[in-house]
């Protein structure tokens, strides 16, 4: 047996081997066409050694997504409790279209996982997933300005749901088409510029 292939989830070089051969395997052929044997020919160990380390294909996965995960999750929850519970917040005070691409850079691998690679997975209904989290947002958003008093447009949830589809998608559109870093916050200006004035018009908030 070759060191390091008896401790199971440690970080031994063997380890750390498994984890990068299997992110380039991901990254390469998605989580359906993902091969084992690839990886653990790639590794130098028996497939069976694969998985001292990690249960299964999902196993694998989800250790290289969770860190980005955990992040989003805390990021996306700190702007929706903003919108649902304080009617003078303004969402385009903030310059989200920064903090998504700088978030989107400093998890680029796992985002690249989540968006392109994991159909198959039990991730691959993460964009839609973070859509109806948008659309629930907003829709949040609406009734604490209406709890103070303040007008809104009437939108229908498929209209909301259909704008956060453009939205989310166009913003991922940088992580699909292999932007760099300087190209995606080109790229999240223009969607700015071509959404945020109607999303204005919407909420009846100045510009």
């Amino acid at each position: 047996m070759k060191g390091g292939e008896d401790v199971p989830k440690d970080k031994t070089e063997t380890h750390v081997r498994i984890v990068r051969c299997m992110r380039e395997e991901f990254l390469a052929h998605g989580y359906e066409k993902a091969s084992l044997n690839r990886v653990s020919a790639r590794v130098g160990i028996t497939t069976a050694g694969l998985y001292r380390h990690f249960a299964n294909k999902e196993d694998m996965f989800a250790h290289l997504v969770q860190d980005t995960l955990d992040a989003f999750r805390k990021l996306a929850d700190s702007g929706k409790a903003d919108m649902e519970i304080d009617a003078e917040y303004n969402p385009f005070d903030f310059d989200w279209a920064s903090a998504w691409v700088d978030f989107i850079y400093e998890h680029y691998e796992g985002m690249k996982l989540l968006i392109c690679c994991s159909k198959g997975s039990p991730f691959e209904s993460f964009e839609e997933d973070l859509i109806q989290m948008e659309a629930e947002g907003n829709r949040a958003y609406v009734e604490a300005l209406r709890r103070a008093g303040k007008r809104t447009k009437g939108v229908s949830d498929m209209q909301w749901h259909m704008l956060s589809t453009a939205y989310v998608h166009l913003l991922f559109e940088a992580v699909r088409h292999d932007m760099t870093k300087d190209e995606a916050m080109r790229h999240a200006r223009f969607v700015s510029d071509l959404l945020y004035p109607g999303w204005r018009r919407l909420f009846e908030l100045e510009t």
